[in-house]
């Protein structure tokens, strides 16, 4: 016999987790004018060379604190990132170290990140361990131990259209 009342709790959870944290990411365009970097908002055109800033911003709206948030911004396949943009967050008296992912993110480390590949060297195909280039990162992730209710954070990277 099926029971659709747990099938409503499921959803109803997964709604009011939704409702808890609030997230909203944006592109910013980068450009520099006198000097000074000046930053357009959601552009509507870019092209190779140009530098995006991606901006994540969450806010815990539960009741209570939020543990282990995970704040992951994903890096769009017609860019590259941009090495050392994605800064440290402080939080409480923490410093929470960005991770990277190059597999999609599936699962993350910090650099130096490692990977398998296969290569042919005097004819026969051999197993390799290389470094990661930072243009190959798929996804950034920041590992929140603990968002207090109320609190908001902002974290960031850059981009290169290719």
């Amino acid at each position: 016999m099926r029971r659709p009342w747990i099938w409503l709790g499921f959803l109803a959870l997964l709604i009011a987790l939704a409702q808890a944290l609030s997230l909203d990411l944006k592109p910013y365009l980068v450009r520099v004018v006198e000097g000074k970097e000046v930053y357009e908002e959601n552009p509507v055109a870019v092209k190779p060379g140009d530098v995006l800033e991606w901006r994540l911003v969450a806010e815990n709206r539960a009741q209570g604190a939020l543990r282990q948030v995970a704040l992951v911004i994903p890096i769009p396949k017609e860019t590259a990132y941009l090495d050392g943009s994605a800064k440290p967050l402080s939080l409480n008296g923490s410093t929470i170290r960005p991770e990277f992912s190059f597999d999609g993110g599936r699962t993350f480390g910090v650099p130096p990140l490692k990977k398998r590949v296969r290569v042919v060297e005097n004819g026969k195909e051999v197993e390799r361990e290389v470094e990661v280039k930072p243009e190959e990162y798929t996804h950034v992730r920041w590992l929140i131990p603990e968002l207090p209710k109320g609190g908001k954070v902002q974290v960031s990277l850059r981009t290169m259209v290719r």
